[in-house]
């Protein structure tokens, strides 16, 4: 097929002489025979069989786009083409700047990551481990059972603490916990597992977050590198304009990383139970769930001015 006979191709296709799938795969036809023309023979097998995969996808919103006012079909769809191959160029640049990015992070972060590999104790590490999977019990059976207990100001207060960081605790944390304040380890597993089943939505919130994180950080990490390389060459007014524009980039994504960054380290983004859900397996109000945090705030704040006016 010529050039001449791919601009007869859509004049059939409008004049309904041919289908709109019949067109697609004669254009994808006349593009893999004549791929020189697109350029595409700088690039491998696999990139070209991207291409026309999406130009097979595409070519369905190529043949309705197409207004014969403004050029011939050849043209267009030799922009259309340009464009698509742009586009993968570009998804693999960022995929290569991704990878390597990575590979620094964690060349520099080797020696922290290989003393924690350290502490792990492979003896028992290929054993199989039997999932939990404890029996639902009530809410009214499990705030039965904590009133039975009868607890100290003190024991409480720790119990809401450990309810309201339940998503963190750990098998042996819960266990501890139970044996300290005679608590059946099914009953209190339970209370843990209610508690985290609260949580899928703020799961999910903050692996957005995390997403969002990741992302400030690598195109900081970007233009960064734009930048420290348009410095070690002479500016031209063009490039002068580009390397500011990528500097308002570069700021804006440090922004949103250092924002995001405090939003964790402060716990505006730790996966907590609500104070409704702690005070109603508690079988207390709200009020009084946030008075025993409140109090072990301020011990904690008082141990810590404790050590500091210690180590003077």
């Amino acid at each position: 097929m010529k050039q001449q006979d791919l601009n007869q191709l859509i004049e059939s296709f409008q004049r309904g002489l041919l289908s709109e799938k019949e067109t697609v795969d004669k254009v994808c036809s006349f593009v893999t025979q004549n791929y020189p023309i697109y350029g595409l023979h700088k690039y491998d097998e696999d990139f070209r069989q991207d291409v026309i995969l999406k130009l097979l996808e595409r070519g369905p919103h190529l043949l309705h786009l197409f207004n014969p006012n403004y050029g011939d079909f050849f043209t267009f769809l030799y922009c259309f083409v340009s464009t698509i191959i742009n586009t993968k160029v570009k998804s693999r640049i960022v995929h290569s700047m991704k990878e390597k990015l990575c590979l620094e992070e964690s060349i520099d972060n080797f020696d922290e990551k290989a003393i924690k590999y350290h502490r792990i104790d492979f003896k028992h590490f290929e054993e199989p481990k039997v999932p939990y999977a404890p029996r639902k019990i009530p809410a009214e059976e499990l705030q039965n059972s904590l009133k039975e207990l009868s607890l100290k100001h003190q024991d409480k207060k720790i119990l809401i603490l450990a309810l309201k960081s339940s998503y963190y605790l750990t098998d042996e944390q819960i266990e501890r916990i139970s044996s300290l304040y005679g608590i059946e380890p099914e009953y209190f597993y339970d209370m843990v597992q209610h508690c985290k089943d609260t949580l899928t939505d703020k799961h999910d919130r903050r692996e957005k977050a995390q997403e969002r994180r990741n992302f400030a950080y690598f195109h900081h990490k970007r233009y960064n590198r734009i930048i420290q390389k348009l410095k070690t060459e002479d500016y031209s007014e063009e490039q002068f304009s580009m390397a500011k524009e990528y500097e308002n980039k570069e700021k804006k994504h440090l922004r949103n990383w250092n924002r995001l960054n405090k939003a964790f380290e402060e716990g505006h983004l730790y996966l907590r139970p609500t104070t409704k859900t702690v005070a109603d397996l508690m079988g207390i109000c709200e009020r009084q769930v946030n008075y025993y945090i409140n109090c072990a705030k301020k011990e904690f704040g008082e141990n810590l001015l404790k050590k500091a006016e210690d180590g003077l």
